[in-house]
Order: structure tokens, then sequence, then C-alpha cells
């Protein structure tokens, strides 16, 4: 304990006899840390002077139109190569009590429900690609039935320009949320009500 206590005041010793003011070398600057907003302010005020805010702003707005014209095609599609046909239930099993404002039991949790049995569904929606030439002249020639209501889908062309030169509403299968709810997989397709449930049809066209 002792021989400890005495190396450390030996040590302390010779640290205040070696320590020693060295002095100043070199020239020593503040430190100057430059506002972070002021430096983003003034370089895009350079960008707009240059016109590059501008060229930016124009390449966003024509790379918006296009997705507009021509949204990305659905993933995973091809066309009907061995045509077929499929029921789909649309039933759903509720998670939780379904209640009115006033709290009165609709339905329970674990209750299946067939939206078919209470709300109409008079339509025929039709998905094809207009890119393919067959596939779009089916599409227009399943406009011209009365029977029905036809709801004309795109999973691949210019939606835009098809609305136009037919002049009606043309709707686009957006990351193939509806091809993939009726597992379609080839085009062009029908979907229809036969009684509780839906038809889905894989047909060539």
């Amino acid at each position: 304990m002792y021989r400890t206590l005495l190396c450390a005041a030996s040590l302390a010793l010779c640290s205040s006899a070696v320590a020693k003011d060295l002095g100043v070398r070199g020239e020593i600057f503040p430190v100057i840390e430059r506002d972070l907003f002021s430096d983003i302010a003034e370089r895009f005020a350079a960008m707009e002077a240059s016109g590059e805010v501008e060229a930016v702003n124009q390449r966003l707005k024509a790379r918006a139109l296009a997705a507009a014209h021509r949204p990305a095609p659905v993933q995973g599609l091809r066309p009907t190569a061995n045509p077929r046909s499929w029921h789909h239930d649309p039933s759903v099993i509720l998670t939780q009590d379904i209640r009115t404002p006033d709290g009165q039991l609709l339905a329970e949790a674990g209750e299946r429900f067939n939206p078919l049995e209470f709300m109409p569904f008079n339509q025929v929606l039709v998905f094809f690609d207009a890119d393919d030439q067959d596939q779009l002249s089916w599409a227009e020639d399943q406009l011209t039935r009365t029977d029905t209501v036809i709801q004309p889908i795109l999973v691949k062309g210019a939606v835009i320009d098809l609305m136009r030169d037919w002049e009606r509403p043309v709707w686009f299968d957006q990351k193939g949320e509806l091809t993939k709810r009726f597992a379609i997989t080839q085009t062009p397709a029908r979907v229809s009500r036969d009684g509780d449930h839906l038809l889905i049809e894989e047909v060539a066209p």
C-alpha cells in the first residue's frame, strides 16, 4: 500500500517537473460555422439565376405527364394462350362487430359477409392491353354490347389517349391491384356477376 502511494507521488512530481508551457506555434483562427439555411438559400438563388431550377421543374412536369398518359404496365400478365374461367367468392370474414352510430349491432365478428348480397354489381369489367391490337379490337367489340354496362380497364397502354379516342372514361389497373385480387394472369379478361359470385374469364381475343 505504502509502496503504491510512493510511486504515485513520484509520478506526480515527475509530471510537474517535466510539464511546461511551450507557447503558441503557428497562427490561430477562430472557429466560424456557416449557417446551414443561409448556405442553402444562396445555392438555391444561384440555381434559380442560372435556370437550373426551371429545368428541373420542367423535367419533373414532363415525367409526371408521361406517367399520367402511360402508367407503368401491370407486371406478370401475358396474352391469353389458354382460355379459362372460374368463379370468385368476394365474401369476407368480419374481424370485428359492425354497429350503427347508436350502438345497434348489424353484424358480429366472425360472420361471413358477401357484398353482392347487399349491393348491385351490374357492370362487366374488361381488362386488356391497349398496345396489343388484337386485345384493343376485342375491347372495342365489348363496348358495342347493349345488354350491360362495360367498364374498360387497361393493364398497359396510353390511357388518356384512349379516353380521347373513345370519348368515355377508361381506367388503369394501377400496380395490378384488381388483376391480383381476381388472380388474373392472362389478358384480355372479363369479370361479371354470376349469382352471388363473380365469373372471371380469360379469353382469346
